[in-house]
């Protein structure tokens, strides 16, 4: 799982390179009903929770790694070398994922709130990242 989302999903990626992480992500969490927990201790049960941590990493790694893949622009620490620039016109708007216990992922969008919820600050229009 690290070394896909290392190899695939760091900040300056590709829709290839991540197309091909989604693959190799989805062979990593087909791969959970093989870990098992062999020691049964209850006290400092460090394969329990190596286990339980690892079940919640893959999780959002697949999530990240199909809602990565899904927004063809570069905005903040998502950098596509192939959509060098940000779209606020598609993209302006916040991604919401699931993930199924089958490991599909369903990538939904709400809207960005362009206002504050108090007078005493204004709201501060968005801008590209430079670096």
């Amino acid at each position: 799982m690290q070394k896909v989302m290392q190899s695939n999903c760091a900040v300056f990626r590709t829709g290839e390179v991540l197309e091909e992480g989604q693959k190799l992500i989805h062979e990593v969490f087909n791969g959970l009903p093989d870990i098992k927990v062999s020691d049964r201790s209850l006290i400092w049960n460090s394969d329990l929770i190596e286990t339980l941590e690892f079940d919640n990493l893959i999780a959002q790694a697949v999530v990240t790694m199909n809602s990565a893949a899904n927004r063809t622009e570069s905005r903040g620490a998502h950098a596509r070398e192939d959509f060098p620039d940000r779209d606020d016109k598609s993209w302006m708007k916040h991604t919401l994922a699931w993930l199924d216990p089958k490991g599909n992922v369903t990538v939904q969008y709400r809207p960005v709130h362009t206002y504050t919820l108090t007078n005493e600050m204004s709201y501060i229009e968005p801008k590209a990242r430079v670096y």
